[in-house]
């Protein structure tokens, strides 16, 4: 799913639904402030009572938020952590642990809300705070989204006053996206006790979060089991927050089959689930079920471009380009029903090129011509509608007479191999996990240093895109940025080191217990209440 997630209550399987998508349709001004919303009422009081199951696609890859890959970390990481501030509809930006704050394109400002604790009962400082922020940006700990929150490559400085409850954040170079990627959840507050003690974070245990939800106990491939602790207040202030009772306890079980997650929600096994693929028809007009669906799995091709392997010509970049076609490639996945796209992101993100002319055109007769004979290994997730799109992009490059060796992975082993670059890969089918609904979360991926060091997974090397990019990042004049993001787009197209297919929705759907939200497009699991 990159995707690109932006972003889940286990809202996965198909679609790595934790896509945080977001729909933003403003970028933050030269000066952004909030207001003293304090959300604590939307947030619940309490424990609560009660045990909700809800769907993950598969095993975490990380418990610690910094280093989340995949969308069971991201719905792991909203229910044990919170961050400072929320996304909510319409891209705004909403109190979480910060009550105020204001921010412009190389600083933020934030004022703790009064009485925060650690899931242990500790209470939680400016300088708890600070050290986490300071952890996240600090290029040793290796956060895969430091570059989303930060810019890659950035100096970040976080301090503190703790009298005043306030946190200030510094950037030696601009970042005009600064408090949207302090939304994400891989920018949740550690606490201290876990920052001390790495088993204690791995595990996601006890004192190592901020959020309602620590880990009690752990099965992996099987059942992750959350308990809620005492003196929780607090919460993001979304608008659209239901009400109800927090459950005390949540199962996040790993269910790898759609059908099987579909036939859990009807027996009443599972509370939520997040579907893809046929089996959302078993729900639709159904009263007992409540369903939202989002456009946020962005499926594009990505290459391997180190040195040896095909992606690394671009003449084999074009071909497979040719080989492929949007329409048919959405017929195959989405029946239809999803959106084309025309560059990295869909069209409802500010600044995206809607110009389809810079899209190579499928050209059976000249991708043969060039990927005759040539050995491609493709792996994908199997997480977005079972790998059909994988096994559609690997039919049309047989069909044009490449030797193709295709692997359905599992969504955590996608993640390790491809996004870690840990795996023998040379294209995978990227399913974009835009957790901001910005172009900088896939940009992100697409530029700077490869893994371990940065979050390039293909290795682009695009001096022109970077260089765009960068320039985007330095302003925040609207018209200026998306000259430079159009700039940049146009570069990444002109070297084909993507090749943008279409974006699917995801099905969030609720069973007759419970009713959650998915603000801005992006399910979020702390959001679930039992219904009274």
């Amino acid at each position: 799913m990159a995707s690109s997630s932006r972003p889940h209550a286990a809202a996965e399987r198909r679609v790595l639904a934790l896509l945080l998508a977001v729909t933003a349709t403003a970028a933050i001004s030269s000066c952004t402030t909030g207001g003293a919303d304090t959300g604590a009422g939307k947030g619940g009081a309490g424990a609560g009572a009660g045990k909700v199951a809800v769907a993950m696609a598969s095993d975490p890859t990380s418990l610690d938020p910094s280093k989340a890959t995949v969308a069971s970390d991201f719905q792991m990481a909203r229910m044990a952590y919170d961050s400072l501030v929320g996304r909510d509809d319409g891209g705004k930006i909403v109190a979480a642990l910060a009550e105020k704050w204001s921010a412009t394109a190389d600083s933020a400002e934030f004022t703790l809300r009064d009485g925060i604790t650690c899931t242990d009962g500790a209470k939680l400082t400016a300088t708890a705070v600070a050290d986490s922020l300071n952890r996240l940006g600090d290029p040793k700990t290796g956060a895969t989204a430091s570059a989303q929150v930060f810019g890659a490559g950035n100096t970040v400085t976080a301090t503190a006053d703790d009298a005043a409850r306030k946190v200030t954040v510094k950037l030696k170079n601009p970042w005009s996206d600064l408090l949207f990627g302090l939304a994400m959840p891989q920018s949740g507050i550690v606490c201290p006790a876990a920052l001390k003690d790495p088993k204690l974070l791995a595990a996601g245990g006890k004192g190592a979060g901020t959020g309602r939800y620590y880990v009690a106990s752990a099965q992996p491939g099987s059942v992750y089991r959350l308990t809620a602790r005492d003196g929780y207040a607090w919460g993001p202030a979304y608008a659209k927050q239901p009400g109800g009772t927090p459950p005390g306890s949540a199962d996040m079980r790993v269910i790898q089959s759609e059908a099987t997650m579909a036939n859990e929600l009807q027996t009443g096994a599972l509370d939520y689930a997040g579907l893809t693929g046929a089996d959302v028809a078993r729900f639709t007009g159904k009263k007992e079920f409540t369903l939202r669906p989002a456009p946020i799995v962005r499926m594009m091709v990505v290459f391997n471009q180190r040195a040896g392997r095909p992606g690394a010509d671009p003449a084999v970049r074009k071909a497979v380009a040719a080989a492929l076609d949007r329409t048919a490639f959405n017929k195959a996945v989405t029946r239809g029903s999803g959106q084309l796209l025309t560059s990295i992101a869909d069209a409802g993100v500010p600044c995206v090129s809607k110009d389809a002319s810079l899209l190579t055109a499928p050209d059976k007769m000249a991708a043969a011509k060039a990927l005759k004979g040539v050995r491609i290994k493709i792996t994908g997730t199997n997480a977005v509608a079972g790998g059909t799109g994988n096994e559609y992009v690997a039919a049309a490059l047989k069909a044009a007479g490449a030797d193709v060796v295709l692997r359905n992975a599992a969504n955590a082993t996608w993640g390790s191999e491809v996004l870690g670059n840990k795996g023998d890969w040379d294209l995978t089918l990227w399913p974009n996990l835009n957790l901001t609904n910005v172009l900088t979360a896939p940009a992100s991926l697409l530029a700077g240093p490869p893994p371990a060091e940065g979050r390039n997974f293909g290795d682009v090397r695009n001096p022109a895109f970077g260089a765009a990019f960068a320039k985007a990042m330095t302003t925040v004049d609207t018209t200026a940025k998306c000259a430079a993001w159009g700039e940049a787009q146009k570069a990444l197209l002109a070297r084909t080191d993507v090749v943008p297919l279409a974006a699917a929705n995801v099905f969030y759907i609720d069973g007759s217990r419970i009713a959650s939200a998915s603000p801005d497009g992006l399910y979020d699991p702390s959001t679930i209440r039992l219904k009274k």
